[in-house]
């Protein structure tokens, strides 16, 4: 049985998505007007993209195929993206006005993965903060909490792995943990030098990297990383 979709981002549930022309399905998260797409921005998604703009999909992991997290991508590309994707949605009329697509901001992530409210006025002042992980309070993590180092042994990917492959958190979201860290809207600290990287990757195997509430702070807006991808957001215009 196929499931059910929204006819509109404003009808979104967890069991009835908002799905985009590319197939990519929206759900809202508590605390906020967002919805996120519940998987990273796949190979797929990004090879729509690249030719319009005139550009290559970058190289891939081995053994990366169309559902997998599309990964060596630069801040601005990412950004780029969903500028893109928001052009196209509205000139085909599927997207109301005062919404784009956009990369989530450093609390809206937070709220996706289940953080309660954290203390600190920027991403560097709350990350590491809190304790506990996208799959609970459990360390060493349990077999198949999600993509991360292999020197773990709880997953069977070396690289990537497809989207969706894990199971999805308590708001129907999927690899907030592992798989990919994912570029947000956010610098990390008042430097405004690196821009936010949250949910570790299949290359982690640290506890504190792997911590929800950590940010990364190795986000150079030109650093390309086969650790590094993206997630996409559907809300009104982030602030600047």
């Amino acid at each position: 049985m196929s499931t059910p979709t929204a006819q509109s981002p404003g009808e979104a549930k967890k069991t009835s998505p908002f799905v985009n022309s590319l197939g990519m399905p929206f759900v809202p998260v508590p605390h906020f007007e967002t919805l996120f797409c519940i998987w990273p921005t796949r190979v797929q998604d990004y090879t729509a993209f690249a030719p319009e703009k005139g550009l290559e999909v970058p190289s891939q992991t081995p053994a990366s195929g169309s559902d997998h997290p599309v990964v060596n991508i630069i801040w601005k590309e990412a950004s780029d993206f969903c500028e893109w994707l928001t052009e196209r949605e509205r000139a085909a009329g599927k997207l109301p006005e005062g919404l784009v697509y956009r990369l989530p901001s450093d609390l809206e992530w937070s709220a996706a993965v289940g953080l309660p409210a954290e203390e600190g006025a920027r991403p560097d002042q709350r990350s590491g903060q809190l304790d506990g992980y996208p799959w609970g309070t459990q360390w060493p993590p349990p077999k198949d909490a999600g993509n991360y180092s292999q020197e773990l042994g709880i997953d069977s990917f070396e690289f990537t792995s497809p989207v969706g492959s894990f199971a999805a958190n308590a708001f129907g979201i999927f690899d907030l943990g592992g798989n990919v860290w994912e570029w947000c809207l956010d610098y990390h600290d008042r430097a405004n030098e690196c821009r936010v990287l949250r949910g570790a990757s299949w290359f982690n195997g640290y506890s504190d990297r792997m911590k929800s509430s950590f940010r990364n702070d190795l986000g150079y807006p030109t650093s390309r990383f086969t650790s590094f991808g993206f997630r996409v957001v559907l809300g009104v215009p982030a602030k600047r």
